[in-house]
């Protein structure tokens, strides 16, 4: 009879691997991106990785460091000697004892998916249903800080043919003139492409209302998260105005979320991103529910390395409703990366990694240098 293979260790690392250029939030400006580096090791000696990351603590309440914390102390004594094929066993246990801390789930289901697809031999979509495409669009987030630097960036992808669909970052000034930022911005590229905008939740309805119709004319493709993640009823008369699409990011985090949102006709599209909805399987089930309810999808980013990348592509890649896009530039977006053939970004496309697991491979000596002391 064969050995029954166990969970023989979990190691979280912090890993900070600075970026090309700075990167201007709502909130903050970023020069450099922090990430969890999780090792899942079974008995067989295969090791899964995972990589946990977020947008900053800012956004949902989790960092890098509490979820280094969480899987320290709390999810490692779940897991270990456990039966790493009962993968949706553990996770429903790690809910029942863990409240919240999503990026910190999302991280260690990546870790366990990568372990098991690469003991099956076998790509992680294919442990999460297969796939309906083989590549997806990438759009870039657009955010020097001014908006003559975002002109000539998106201008300069275009000519090369890197990318061609952008969004901006908005938040940091005042609603009223981050909206004459974006049109600004719309105007000079109209020629090239067009924009979509995210205030990560910093306006308010009067402004958002105020200004629709000028979206509408400058050709903006949507409008992402502009009110506060709790306000629903303002999301759904921004939807209910019907002129540029209303994106729902850090309201539609969670199932639950979703099925609210869906609800209240309070959103044309959800962004997806895998951390914030607890794992991937989560957010196949958030899409899902978008696809009962009409609503399209697109793919977000936490600014993953090739890692978190990775496992966002096989996710998103399975989804048939993913009608944007995505913005998985992560791994151009910084200045190195911690594997050793970051996943391949072309001609405006992500390509899905056909390798087993996540189809990606730690570089341990990048790891070793960007290995926070």
């Amino acid at each position: 009879m064969m050995e029954k293979v166990t969970i023989k260790n979990i190691t979280a690392q912090l890993l900070d691997i600075p970026i090309k250029r700075p990167h201007q939030f709502s909130a903050v400006k970023v020069s450099s991106k922090s990430f969890v580096l999780l090792k899942v090791e079974l008995s067989n000696g295969i090791i899964g990785i995972g990589e946990g990351t977020t947008p900053g603590i800012f956004w949902n309440g989790e960092s890098v460091e509490t979820m280094k914390l969480v899987i320290d102390q709390y999810v490692t004594p779940l897991l270990l000697d456990q039966d790493p094929v009962l993968t949706e066993a553990l996770l429903q246990k790690m809910n029942r004892q863990i409240r919240g801390n999503y990026f910190a789930k999302a991280t260690v289901e990546m870790a366990l998916l990568d372990a098991l697809g690469k003991w099956y031999n076998i790509p992680v979509h294919q442990l999460l249903g297969t796939l309906h495409k083989d590549k997806i669009p990438v759009r870039w987030a657009l955010a020097s800080g001014t908006p003559e630097g975002d002109i000539e960036e998106a201008k300069e992808y275009v000519t090369s043919g890197k990318y061609d669909n952008f969004k901006t970052k908005s938040g940091k000034e005042a609603p009223e003139d981050d909206a004459k930022r974006s049109i600004r911005i719309a105007e000079g590229i109209r020629a090239h492409s067009t924009i979509g905008i995210d205030p990560n939740g910093s306006w308010d309805r009067l402004t958002s209302m105020k200004w629709m119709g000028d979206f509408f004319d400058a050709g903006i493709d949507f409008l992402e998260q502009p009110l506060p993640p709790q306000d629903v009823e303002g999301l759904a008369r921004l939807a209910a105005m019907k002129k540029v699409p209303i994106m729902a990011d850090e309201s539609a985090s969670t199932i639950d979320d979703a099925m609210r949102l869906a609800k209240a006709d309070a959103a044309d599209i959800f962004s997806l991103k895998i951390h914030k909805a607890g794992g991937m399987k989560n957010t196949i089930k958030v899409a899902g529910i978008a696809e009962a309810s009409g609503i399209s999808c697109f793919g977000g980013t936490s600014l993953e390395s090739s890692i978190g990348t990775a496992a966002c592509v096989h996710a998103y890649a399975s989804i048939p409703n993913l009608d944007y896009g995505s913005e998985l530039f992560g791994p151009d977006w910084l200045a190195d990366d911690p594997v050793k053939e970051p996943v391949t970004i072309k001609d405006g496309y992500i390509y899905v990694p056909d390798k087993p697991g996540l189809g990606v491979e730690l570089d341990e000596e990048k790891v070793s240098a960007y290995l926070r002391q």
